[in-house]
């Protein structure tokens, strides 16, 4: 039996296009149910592959699923979707750095906000090589080398150079609570043109990728330090007060922070003792 719950980091010459690669690898008894899996909003478009049993995706109250490809682009999530995969489950996903994913394939990114789309209707015919190479094999060096390989012939093809909203992107990631039109002036664009560049490279606005990356490093503060009281866990993330908070997760989660705890901590991995923090 495979179980695996890896987060791993780029080769030195690819972090201006991978934030990281993630790697989960669970089985289940046929006598155990297979848990659903709350996806949070966090600031991170993606390529995965599904080498074993597909994934199914449904906005959080919904009952219809829609099966995923075995290899899918994913644009900016900005709602909580359930996500769920079979007994026998395989992912590697690598999650881009802003703006990256646009270079790669020249997509408006506000076109596949909440939404993915089948990568081999995208990349070049060499792309299912990729895709084989992937599901041959169980060794995560491998997988890596593999699509570290093809994503830097693929980006030097294409030569796109980085923009200012990619690079004012990179600092909401680090310092989400910083102001963006001082930003925006110091990068020499206006705050139009930035909203503007922002919604084709990133898929959203400065002001909801800045939530969006603040809310994503409280859900994690949050499963590092389940005993914490949401108000603590808020000005770790860099909240101003608790009513912003319960904000987005009305907004992002439709559901209260306690409520949203709960589900979280049934997803797949704790099974397994893992968690994502």
């Amino acid at each position: 039996m495979f179980v695996r719950f890896e987060f791993l980091p780029p080769s030195p010459h690819l972090v201006h296009l991978i934030r990281q690669h993630q790697i989960i690898r669970l089985s289940f008894a046929t006598s155990e149910s297979v848990p659903l899996k709350p996806y949070w909003p966090r600031p991170s478009p993606a390529l995965a592959f599904y080498s074993r049993d597909p994934e199914w995706i449904r906005p959080l109250y919904a009952t219809e699923s829609r099966r995923k490809p075995r290899a899918v682009l994913i644009g900016q999530p900005t709602r909580t979707t359930l996500r769920e995969g079979g007994r026998d489950f395989s992912v590697y996903q690598i999650e881009f750095q802003p703006g990256a994913l646009h270079a790669l394939t020249g997509l408006n990114l506000g076109e596949l906000t909440d939404g993915d789309i089948d990568a081999e209707a995208v990349f070049p015919p060499d792309f299912a090589g990729l895709i084989r190479e992937v599901e041959d094999t169980e060794d995560s060096g491998r997988r890596i080398r593999a699509a570290e390989t093809w994503l830097q012939r693929h980006h030097q093809r294409r030569q796109r150079p980085m923009a200012a909203a990619d690079a004012i992107a990179l600092r909401l990631l680090q310092h989400p609570s910083m102001e963006i039109d001082r930003l925006a002036r110091r990068h020499g664009i206006s705050a139009r043109q930035l909203r503007r560049v922002f919604d084709e490279r990133i898929g959203v606005s400065p002001k909801l990728f800045a939530r969006i990356t603040r809310f994503d490093k409280l859900v994690r503060f949050s499963n590092r330090y389940p005993t914490y009281d949401w108000l603590s866990l808020a000005v770790e993330a860099g909240y101003y007060d608790y009513h912003h908070l319960r904000r987005d997760f009305r907004e992002f989660c439709e559901m209260a922070p306690n409520d949203f705890r709960t589900v979280e901590a049934a997803s797949p991995e704790r099974r397994f003792g893992f968690r994502e923090d």
